[in-house]
């Protein structure tokens, strides 16, 4: 298989996702020429260039909010840093401090980042960061990166709002997300056009281009982006779920499974497809996801069908109240309001309907 040029997003906590898809593509025999990320990204980058999966995985068993920053002041919300509860503490914490402290990102980043491991590598690695004066953006491979600098190139490009200054030299850098948080383009304009793009967030940045002409593109992003939970949430059973999610979506990316939402053994959806028609599955999935069929499995066709009939039959079954008439179909459809109509789930009903058990 020819090496891919690999891009990996930033978006915090929700990297996770990034090592997840790593460990599906070592395990299906992808090499990468090249990785570039921004932010988390550009830390996940470092690893895979370094070639230390293990090392990885130890930096997202350990990593927490207090190994970031260092905050002097209870937060209300610890797992969820600029929610609007802890904004009266962290204005107190960037008066009297000038930002907020960041300097443990460094000493945890020294912990398992090896930059000679990185630098000698088979992959090459990459980043974005922006500088604060002009709001110059920064593309940068590690052969332009001077020795002993790795460290503080990847806090440069995940460098958030209101921290101290942190990063090369004596300019200020900005996390790199602010100018392309998913920089295919950084591998597009250097002569990579077999490319993997691993995508957790909604935002982009406002040099991002996406021009995919005459390329070949393996992209991977979870059906919700929403169930990688919040940026700043290091919960660890939450990371094992983004480390699954990683793992299944890129195991579908490349044809292992099968599915839209859930996920298929080999071509078990496919099948599903033709027995039942494309729109029918469709709503079946749509349905499954409505009602919380687990979607952390890999199903079988069969499985699939029996878990979301008994789901779907002991959610009808279940005792209404006086004032909410029908069964569970007809308030479903009463609750999500007048974007959805019957029509849309008429099929996935009249199959479980029929489905003999």
């Amino acid at each position: 298989m020819k090496p891919y040029g690999l891009v990996l997003a930033g978006g915090g906590a929700k990297g996770a996702y990034e090592l997840g898809a790593w460990k599906a593509m070592k395990e299906i025999g992808v090499t990468f020429s090249c990785s570039v990320g921004t932010s988390i990204g550009a830390i996940n980058s470092a690893f895979i260039a370094a070639d230390d999966y293990d090392g990885a995985l130890n930096f997202w068993n350990e990593i927490s909010l207090d190994k970031g920053v260092r905050i002097n002041v209870a937060l209300p919300d610890p797992e969820n840093l600029f929610s609007a509860k802890n904004l009266p503490s962290l204005f107190k914490e960037f008066i009297k401090n000038g930002g907020i402290d960041a300097s443990p990102t460094k000493d945890f980043l020294v912990k398992y980042v090896d930059e000679q491991k990185v630098r000698n590598g088979k992959t090459r690695f990459g980043m974005v960061t922006v500088q604060l004066a002009g709001m110059n953006p920064v593309e940068i491979f590690i052969d332009d990166i001077p020795e002993g600098q790795l460290i503080d190139y990847l806090i440069a490009s995940a460098k958030i709002p209101g921290v101290n200054k942190t990063g090369p030299g004596t300019d200020g850098y900005i996390d790199g997300g602010v100018y392309d948080n998913a920089p295919s383009e950084m591998l597009r304009k250097n002569g990579y056009n077999r490319l993997i793009i691993v995508d957790i967030s909604s935002m982009k940045g406002i040099g991002h281009t996406k021009d995919f002409s005459c390329s070949e593109i393996v992209y991977i992003r979870p059906h919700n982006i929403d169930e990688l939970g919040a940026a700043f949430d290091f919960d660890n059973e939450l990371n094992e779920k983004r480390i699954l999610l990683g793992y299944y979506d890129t195991r579908k990316a490349f044809g292992y499974l099968s599915g839209r939402i859930y996920y298929f053994e080999g071509d078990d959806f496919t099948e599903l497809v033709h027995e039942f028609g494309a729109d029918a599955c469709a709503q079946l999935e749509n349905l499954a996801y409505e009602l919380g069929l687990d979607k952390l499995k890999v199903y079988n066709k069969l499985e699939f069908m029996l878990s979301l009939k008994k789901l779907y039959t002991d959610k009808e079954s279940e005792p209404k109240p006086e004032e909410e008439a029908g069964g569970f179909y007809e308030n479903f459809l009463r609750r999500v309001g007048n974007y959805r109509t019957e029509k849309e789930y008429s099929q996935a009903i009249a199959v479980l309907d029929n489905l003999i058990v």
